[in-house]
């Protein structure tokens, strides 16, 4: 009940931030920048408004755009991608993404995912952590109204039926709340980020002199395994797995 509770309070402070930033002279003039092709300008302002400690989508997409229309694809993959963070559903966001991906020199083939897996993720990216919460909770409430309906029913159809629809309403109110817990574990605990150095050799162990595996280059993904000091355990999509200096990379 308590996780119930913290999506929900977290939704709420979405919500406000929102409607903050619509009212906020900062967007409107970093978006009047953008507009006006005044990249640079645009950039230190929504850099501005992240600064303050607003974090929104909207801000750091316009932010990635901005990146990309000055040749920065590293910066702008980074924004892009902490805009998907908060909003997965975002197609505008996703179609950048990717073509900025599609822009840079590392061309890694992931490992293949299971078709369930996969099936599963890109159902759950469909909306948002709160969104997943919010039909959690409306989908366990309408459980509970079937248990009622289930026990005062006075004929077996009746009774049949109410069962059967809380099943599936507990059943997708389990789903949803893993959907929505697995997103907000994917925001709080970061663990992926992307290469800012042109070129970075990945090493067999964290230290410099370690056996040099494979070079990786600027607006690469990698996820972070694990940290010892001021070097990182890497794995990127093939499979492949290294240490990099934390000074090449910024974390999503």
């Amino acid at each position: 009940m308590k996780k119930y509770l913290k999506h929900i309070i977290t939704t709420l402070f979405i919500v406000s931030s929102l409607a903050v930033i619509a009212n906020d002279d900062r967007f409107e003039k970093a978006n009047r920048y953008y507009t006006e092709n005044q990249y640079e300008e645009a950039i230190e302002a929504y850099e501005e408004i992240l600064k303050s400690g607003v974090e929104s989508s909207y801000v750091y997409y316009n932010l990635g755009n901005a990146y990309y229309r000055q040749g920065l694809l590293p910066s702008a993959i980074l924004n892009y991608e902490r805009a998907l963070l908060l909003t997965p559903h975002d197609r505008d966001i996703r179609h950048n993404l990717n073509l900025a991906y599609s822009q840079i020199t590392d061309k890694i083939e992931p490992v293949g995912e299971f078709f369930l897996a996969r099936w599963f993720s890109n159902l759950r990216n469909n909306t948002d952590s709160d969104t997943w919460a919010i039909i959690s909770i409306v989908s366990f409430i309408l459980f509970l109204a079937g248990l009622l309906f289930y026990f005062f029913a006075k004929t077996i159809l009746v009774r049949k039926l109410t069962f059967f629809l809380a099943v599936l309403a507990v059943l997708a109110s389990g789903i949803t709340f893993a959907f929505s817990n697995n997103q907000k574990h994917r925001l709080i605990n970061r663990n992926r980020a992307i290469v800012f150095s042109p070129s970075v050799t990945v090493r067999s162990a964290p230290e410099a002199g370690g056996t040099e595996l494979f070079v990786l280059h600027e607006g690469t993904r990698v996820k972070i395994l694990q940290t010892i000091g001021h070097w990182l355990e890497v794995e990127i999509e093939d499979g492949n797995v290294g240490w990099i200096h934390a000074s090449h990379l910024e974390v999503i």
